[in-house]
């Protein structure tokens, strides 16, 4: 029986592989169109994607406004949690990224309701659904990486405060000890990120 926490799993990669999938679509249409907005070392965040993102974060919010800005900060913070994770000598297995797309292609199957968004997506963007799950196959390493940061912060912190780590209902302490720590990402890599005009146009 697949777990329904793995629905969870799905849809968060899902996410991040739409996002990818949205920087994709539309690459040929002229740069002016879809200008830099910010980059990451040599990964440059353009504004169709933190248009999607911003839909995103307002979906996951319950409709509460996102900012350009607050888009942006969260594709950079996501972009050096995976220099923060190699940092602390976190990898992941082709083993790990091939039980985890297994475990998404069979929650594609079981639940009618996330079949429902991807297949819609997939035909408003144009993208075939054999592009979609290649997409998540390619985002899948960096999803478990970051998830692996965030479980590893976590037990950091759990046993410098003799508290259980667990990944469902966590102690708030811990959840927000986590989310603290990955904000500071931003500062700590300042020197990687750059902001451009275009952000505030």
């Amino acid at each position: 029986m697949i777990k329904r926490t793995h629905f969870a799993f799905l849809l968060a990669a899902a996410i991040l592989a739409l996002s990818l999938l949205a920087g994709c679509v539309g690459k040929e249409a002229a740069q002016d169109d879809d200008p830099v907005v910010a980059s990451y070392g040599e990964t440059e965040i353009r504004r169709s994607l933190v248009d999607y993102e911003k839909q995103n974060q307002q979906a996951l919010s319950g409709g509460k406004a996102v900012s350009d800005k607050e888009a942006v900060d969260q594709l950079l913070e996501n972009l050096a949690m995976l220099d923060e994770a190699e940092h602390l000598g976190l990898s992941v297995s082709q083993e790990e990224v091939d039980e985890a797309f297994t475990a998404q292609q069979q929650n594609y199957e079981a639940y009618e309701d996330a079949r429902a968004v991807i297949d819609d997506w997939c035909e408003q963007a144009g993208v075939t659904t054999e592009g979609y799950f290649a997409a998540i196959r390619e985002q899948l390493p960096r999803v478990i990486l970051r998830q692996k940061l965030r479980d590893a912060l976590g037990e950091e912190y759990c046993q410098a405060h003799g508290l259980t780590f667990t990944k469902v209902n966590p102690p708030e302490k811990m959840r927000d000890y986590v989310q603290n720590y990955l904000d500071g990402l931003l500062k700590k890599y300042r020197t990687k990120i750059t902001y451009y005009p275009a952000l505030n146009g």
